[in-house]
């Protein structure tokens, strides 16, 4: 298990979102950072794991970040237009 390694829960225990590995001192600390179609949420929600659960329970993912999308960057600058037009408004 390494920090920053990317992790999908493979049983129906858990939320089938993407987690990053954020601390491995007491065993892993997970935070959600994708949901289950992969796009990047910002949730700070976080779970604790043990080692061995995240070894059998878990399968590595993709990191949500990686790579363009060219839909999500189409929306998102329609969204920066929109709210540049919006703060102008009363």
């Amino acid at each position: 298990m390494d920090v920053g390694a990317h992790y999908r829960p493979t049983d129906g225990d858990h939320d089938p979102d993407v987690y990053r590995v954020v601390g491995a001192t007491d065993g892993p600390t997970l935070l959600r950072v994708g949901d289950a179609d992969g796009r990047r949420v910002h949730t700070g929600a976080v779970c604790r794991v043990t080692a061995s659960a995240l070894r059998t329970e878990f399968e590595p993912a993709a990191d949500p970040d990686a790579g363009l999308s060219p839909t999500g960057a189409l929306r998102d600058a329609a969204q920066g237009l929109y709210w540049s037009v919006r703060r102008l408004l009363p």
